[in-house]
């Protein structure tokens, strides 16, 4: 990491969140960095533990050594990249899979991210609908729309990785992502090459180290 740092990083997480991407970001820098564990519960608006560095109580939520304060996994994993001197995970400027890059990591942070932002948890958008049941409703038409958009993308990745032969970050995102809603068993049929993708990281010692951290025991038994 470039320049001297009296503090180590704060990373605000939470088990099995997207708080994992920033966490094996970070391990595979080496760059030091402390955990701040938040229950799930206390996530969101109300939540007690993140309101004063991230009003949306979302993970992750990182404390910088200088004191200011980074949300959004793309923005962190592009925060390291640019700053760890030969961490190479993000495509330069320049590099022939630059381009691709960048759509891909937008497009899931703003495609696919939002489905469980609005289907986690639909009463905060619904209310508690219970006599026309809305909530239920969301949550199955975001739960089916994600299924369509990782068919999409299923179509569009090369091979052994996202990008071909170039590993990045993108590679990081399908693995914590392809444990989320619908599951690996669906990947494994519908998305075989992300499935791969997944299964190719689960035997990465920083990324079974991360799993073991967040109580993954389905995947630190593989």
């Amino acid at each position: 990491m470039k320049g001297k740092r009296s503090k180590p990083y704060k990373l605000y997480a939470t088990n099995g969140c997207g708080s994992m991407i920033a966490e094996i970001a970070f391990g595979m820098a080496k760059v030091p960095f402390e955990i701040v564990d938040v229950p799930w519960e206390d996530t969101g608006w109300k939540s007690k533990a993140l309101k004063k560095l991230n009003p949306l109580g979302q993970v992750p939520s990182l404390v910088l050594p200088t004191g200011d304060v980074m949300t959004e996994t793309a923005a962190i994993v592009m925060h390291v990249a640019d700053t760890v001197s030969g961490f190479d995970w993000v495509p330069p400027a320049g590099h022939p899979s630059r381009a691709a890059y960048l759509r891909w990591q937008i497009f899931l942070v703003s495609a696919v991210y939002p489905t469980f932002t609005y289907g986690d948890v639909p009463e905060r958008w619904v209310g508690e609908d219970h006599e026309h049941g809305a909530g239920k409703l969301l949550r199955v038409s975001t739960h089916e729309h994600r299924k369509a958009l990782w068919q999409f993308v299923e179509k569009h990745i090369d091979s052994p990785w996202f990008l071909g032969d170039t590993f990045s970050a993108l590679d990081v995102y399908i693995w914590a992502m392809t444990l989320w809603r619908p599951g690996r068993d669906w990947f494994k049929a519908e998305c075989p090459k992300l499935h791969k993708i997944a299964m190719r990281l689960d035997g990465h010692p920083v990324v079974k180290k991360v799993a073991a951290r967040n109580k993954l025991y389905s995947i630190t038994a593989t």
